[in-house]
């Protein structure tokens, strides 16, 4: 009996303490029945109490709004809306996160291959980057990690250092004469200089894991495994802002490689059974193009350890792609399907 009067008060407790809305929730209307960019939404408040309101101010991604707004320039993916609501001399705040999706469809685009270049069949490569004509390569796997500056002409390893076993090699990027390399899950990144030698490390943020990193020229950017593309301060390597990757229809989890082209980020995914590069608009998320490189798997040497397409290299105008354990370093042209 003890216990169930324990029990009882615990419950009523709970019940007391749980509903903190007030009997009121947010509800999104939109002009579509999915919210894309371009959409005019507005925030409702439904009650199902009789609580007089006094009044409410509107919030989407915590700047003040008004109940009804047109998303022109925001970001899409993930979104905060969040009310305060003043009855009775109380302020009741509710969150409420939702998607945005593009208001585009992808354009779908292919491939010519320009040239051809050797590359190491043993690496498994994760970031790939031409700076100062020669070509900087992190490779992954525990116990066969390492860092590489070669002779993109030729393939030949002019250095290399070996990460310790622990370490599982990622993406890569070079900015200011200064090359940055990820680790998968250890949340650290390398500083290195140009001779290879290791100048000092960064630890992640909210990011969950390290997977690839690219820079515009003055930030770095860097992926993690899901459909996020962090902002990275050159100086502090903090992640000071952050894309959600989508198209009109989903987002797009896996991102991995990153190269930073002409405005646009090109992004290698995680998938199996499809090799594909898709460009992004890093103000917004945006998915503009995919580029299938359907076939192109199949013209290097096969064997058992043959992995996906990962490494995307831009230099004097021109595009070069590889994968993971591929014997060539293809150079290609790319173009709209249509």
């Amino acid at each position: 009996m003890k216990h169930s009067i324990v029990f009882l008060v615990l419950l009523l407790v709970f019940n007391c303490n749980s509903d903190k809305s007030g009997g009121f929730k947010i509800q999104i209307n939109s002009t579509n029945n999915s919210i894309s960019l371009g959409d005019d939404i507005s925030l409702n408040i439904t009650s199902t109490n009789n609580k007089v309101i006094d009044s409410i101010d509107y919030f989407l991604n915590n700047i003040k709004i008004e109940n009804q707004i047109k998303l022109n320039n925001n970001k899409v993916g993930e979104n905060l809306a969040k009310v305060d609501i003043y009855s009775n001399g109380k302020k009741i705040s509710l969150n409420k996160k939702f998607d945005i999706y593009s208001n585009i469809k992808p354009k779908l685009m292919t491939y010519d291959i320009i040239n051809e270049f050797n590359h190491d069949q043993k690496a498994y490569t994760q970031g790939l980057e031409i700076y100062e004509n020669f070509l900087f390569e992190s490779t992954g796997l525990n116990g066969k990690s390492s860092l590489r500056k070669i002779n993109f002409n030729t393939g030949e390893i002019i250095n290399m250092i070996n990460l310790e076993y622990e370490y599982f090699g990622e993406g890569l990027t070079v900015l200011n004469d200064k090359i940055y390399q990820l680790t998968w899950k250890n949340r650290i990144g390398f500083i290195y200089d140009l001779e290879l030698n290791n100048i000092g490390t960064f630890n992640y943020g909210n990011s969950q894991e390290g997977w690839g990193l690219c820079n515009d020229g003055n930030y770095i950017y860097k992926s993690d495994g899901t459909s996020k593309i962090w902002k990275l301060d050159p100086n502090t390597l903090e992640e000071i802002d952050f894309i959600d990757v989508m198209t009109d229809k989903s987002r797009i989890k896996n991102i991995n490689e990153l190269e930073y082209i002409d405005g646009k980020i090109y992004a290698n995914t995680y998938q199996q059974n499809r090799d594909v590069v898709i460009v992004i608009n890093p103000s917004n998320g945006i998915v503009e193009n995919v580029i299938d490189f359907s076939g192109l798997r199949d013209k290097v040497l096969q064997k058992a350890d043959l992995d996906v397409m990962n490494g995307i290299a831009y230099n004097k105008g021109k595009l070069f792609v590889t994968g993971k354990n591929w014997n060539k370093i293809f150079e290609v042209k790319v173009y709209s399907k249509n």
